[in-house]
């Protein structure tokens, strides 16, 4: 992960050829990138980075990095919590699983349309294996490039890909309730995003239409502006993520490969890292 992209050559062909290998190594490596949290944010700042230097930059892969970082630090402190107060293992556990598997489904999914679009076009996105919301989302971006219209779609298109498939599953139930407790608690924490002093909470994880709303608002009193764009880019760099929040300021929790190693991650859930069923309501 985080590899140095290939050198250009100075030929368009060849350039283009290099392009579309790389791309396809990032494809093929979907399932080794989504192991965990770890890898997944590494990933989604690796995937930045290509735009950055093969305009123009998907300001969305650059949100799923930093929102991918605060779900690592919200899982290592679960994993913090578990040891000093081990009779609430039960719940915490559960809500770590309902955090993974959210994590895991929409890298699922946004990796694989975001990695093929730039590798073979829009018309190249496959029905069955990516939503008719994504594809018709990046077939307008292909016609009328408008970034903040392209971040909206994806941010619509995977709060929908995990709302039945998490959200309202039954077997996330425990976990919903704990979060809905620690909202009602007036304990939720304001999303970390360096280079800002925006505070921006989700203030109902269990309603869509907020989930949506907070992305909007990641992106527009955050990622908008071009030049704190770059400097988170490179703040982020600079910072590689293991999920110890005092890199953002918060407490330190350890990392997330010692606090949940993949082993142990199954072990609470053997499925948690299962390619996920059809959802008849986001076909």
């Amino acid at each position: 992960m985080g590899a140095d992209l290939v050198t250009r050559a100075p030929s368009c062909d060849n350039e283009r050829a290099l392009d579309a290998g790389h791309l396809s190594e990032l494809l093929d490596s979907i399932d080794a990138r989504n192991e965990d949290n770890v890898a997944r944010t590494a990933s989604y700042l690796e995937l930045y980075r290509y735009t950055v230097d093969n305009p123009p930059d998907l300001p969305w892969v650059l949100m799923a990095h930093l929102v991918s970082r605060n779900a690592g630090y919200w899982m290592t402190d679960l994993a913090r919590r578990i040891e000093a107060r081990p009779e609430q293992a039960p719940a915490l556990e559960r809500l770590f699983l309902l955090l993974e598997r959210a994590n895991f489904l929409i890298f699922h999914d946004a990796w694989f349309h975001c990695v093929t679009y730039l590798r073979d076009g829009a018309d190249a996105l496959p029905s069955g294996r990516v939503t008719r919301y994504v594809r018709e989302a990046w077939s307008r971006y292909a016609v009328a490039p408008d970034e903040r219209a392209l971040v909206l779609d994806l941010v619509v298109n995977e709060q929908n890909f995990i709302e039945h498939r998490v959200v309202r599953a039954e077997r996330f139930a425990l976990g919903m309730s704990t979060i809905d407790f620690i909202e009602a608690s007036g304990r939720e924490r304001p999303i970390a995003l360096p280079e800002t002093d925006a505070a921006i909470t989700v203030g109902g994880f269990r309603d869509i239409d907020k989930r949506i709303r907070t992305g909007e608002r990641i992106f527009d009193e955050v990622l908008a502006d071009r030049a704190r764009r770059a400097r988170i880019f490179a703040w982020a760099e600079a910072h590689p993520h293991t999920g110890d929040a005092s890199v953002a300021g918060g407490r330190a929790s350890g990392g997330l490969r010692e606090a949940w190693p993949v082993a142990r991650v199954r072990s609470l859930d053997v499925t948690i890292h299962t390619e996920p069923a059809p959802d008849p309501h986001w076909p």
